[in-house]
């Protein structure tokens, strides 16, 4: 009956019935007494539930369990899945190692197995996570595809296989990396991969290697793709995960008001889970109030997020806007030295705000080999993304070309669908225009920014420009197009007549003196000509 109980349970686990799953669990242990596979069944159905302690309790069970039974392939499975649950559920990198080690000391004796396979993939996720160590997880991830493919464990080689294109991606081999993933992600969704947990992980490494090319508009689509999958199926951390990956994409591309209702829901269903995902969300939602300038609240979020790359980034920028420089590099350098120089892309997501906390802390040189290392790593990767994001880092350090980089910039960041990040870059082209002589260039510039930031609903950032543009009107010209627009005002044409005579549209003339009233600083057509016959410009 205890065996039936069991079996019955097993297969609810397999068809991502977990709360059925784990209520039979639990009577089979009541039944048979401390079986230690029962326990291990019960701490997966609560990974799924998303009960932390729960999970990791059942797991020690089934560890000591398979121990006491002489059984130290079973111990060693237990001691594996604790190596990355520690990681998961918040215990540590001190005790998800200490886990690692038993189970490697457990299977040392033994020949190479479907055990020792997936060792390897959690070394290749803790090498990856911890250590940021992306070699490394290469070289045991495709251990582990290798050993899948050669004992036909299909689960085992496409997760290792897809690992490896994770790490091949963060090492900026972005084509052979892709190619992995997706051939490991149309196996898994096209029935191969049998174990939903491990169907769900290669799906989501998909996507975060999306999001580390910057490749956003591939990202959106396989958020979206995998979010129906997880629904399909019931993978509700897998849901809260595509969720999370598809808010951040949203808060890229600039459609705030879905990417907040969807953070905000997100982090207070997380609130009380112990899964990474909770911090990722609240990092996310965070550097989206910085960006809308709301920095008391973003502040909060970002510094509960403390060890999430977003929220260091977030939090060293939040510092520069306040004039904290010193305290910006420190969290932006020592971020940097934490991430080997091979992690590319890694290194690409933080280096645009190292650039500006170093110029702004006098390391001119190291601001400058930032911007050659961004370069370096956009040039291998080559997306609108990371090549303007490069172009903006050159543009802000300076020099001869500082002008065209900006421009750069500009041009690929709106390509690219980044609009927040256009606006941010051309209030650094306009200073490269101002510095070399072009103060209408640099005006236009400004008001593009504006304009920008006003659109996407970045209150505090559009108020800063307008007070740069309040004070850059007086000394500013107008335009030989707009002088002659102004002579007609003058003379009384009407916007109609003014069309005829200069051969252009009501709509454009309409545009040049609503242009040539903000320039001057007035609110009405006769205060325009006034001011500019006050101040010759007529």
């Amino acid at each position: 009956m205890a065996s039936d109980t069991l079996g019955s349970a097993q297969r609810l686990l397999r068809a991502g019935r977990w709360a059925e799953a784990e209520a039979a669990f639990e009577r089979s242990l009541a039944g048979s007494g401390d079986a230690p596979s029962a326990h291990e069944g019960l701490a997966q159905a609560r990974w799924w539930l998303d009960d932390g302690d729960g999970c990791l309790a059942a797991r020690e069970q089934a560890y000591r369990g398979y121990r006491a039974a002489d059984d130290p392939l079973g111990a060693a499975r237990a001691a594996t899945a604790l190596a990355w649950d520690a990681v998961l559920f918040g215990q540590g990198a001190a005790i998800a190692r200490g886990w690692f080690a038993r189970a490697s000391g457990l299977l040392e004796p033994f020949p190479a197995s479907s055990e020792s396979g997936w060792l390897s993939v959690r070394e290749a996720e803790l090498a990856f996570n911890i250590d940021r160590d992306a070699a490394h997880a290469l070289r045991a991830a495709e251990s582990a595809q290798r050993l899948g493919e050669s004992i036909a464990d299909s689960d085992l080689a496409f997760a290792g296989a897809a690992y490896a294109g994770l790490a091949l991606v963060a090492l900026g081999r972005v084509r052979d990396g892709l190619h992995r993933l997706d051939a490991a992600v149309a196996a898994a969704t096209a029935g191969d991969v049998g174990d939903l947990m491990w169907l769900g992980k290669i799906c989501c490494w998909l996507i975060v290697a999306c999001r580390e090319t910057h490749d956003i508009e591939r990202a959106a689509a396989w958020c979206e793709r995998v979010e129906r999958l997880a629904i399909d199926l019931g993978l509700s951390p897998l849901t809260s995960e595509c969720r999370i990956q598809h808010a951040a994409v949203q808060v890229s591309r600039g459609t705030w008001g879905a990417a907040d209702e969807q953070l905000t829901a997100l982090t207070a269903r997380l609130a009380t889970s112990r899964r990474e995902a909770r911090f990722e969300a609240l990092a996310e939602l965070g550097e989206l109030r910085r960006r809308q300038g709301r920095t008391a609240e973003a502040a909060r979020l970002l510094d509960q997020a403390e060890f999430q790359t977003t929220a260091i980034v977030g939090r060293a920028r939040l510092r520069l806007s306040r004039g904290e420089h010193a305290s910006a590099w420190s969290l932006v350098g020592g971020l940097l030295d934490r991430i080997p120089a091979s992690n590319r892309l890694a290194r690409a997501d933080v280096l645009p705000t190292a650039v500006s906390a170093a110029l702004a802390t006098g390391r001119t040189d190291v601001a400058a080999g930032f911007a050659g290392e961004l370069s370096a790593t956009a040039a291998m990767i080559g997306t609108h993304p990371l090549l303007a994001f490069a172009a903006a880092a050159r543009s802000e350090v300076g020099g001869d070309s500082a002008v065209a980089d900006g421009q750069e910039a500009v041009q690929r960041f709106s390509a690219a669908g980044l609009q927040y990040e256009a606006a941010q870059s051309r209030l650094i082209l306009a200073g490269r225009l101002t510095e070399a002589g072009d103060a209408l260039g640099a005006e236009e510039q400004l008001r593009a920014a504006r304009d920008g930031f006003a659109l996407l609903g970045a209150a505090a950032d559009a108020e800063r420009v307008r007070s740069r543009l309040r004070d850059a009107v007086a000394p500013v010209p107008l335009t030989g197009r707009q002088r002659d627009v102004l002579r007609l005002v003058a003379a009384g044409r009407t916007n109609a007549e003014i069309a005829a005579e200069m051969g252009l549209s009501e709509h454009t003339v309409h545009r040049h003196i609503a242009n040539i009233l903000e320039r001057l600083g007035v609110g009405s057509r006769a205060g325009a000509v006034a001011r500019a016959a006050a101040e010759r410009l007529l």
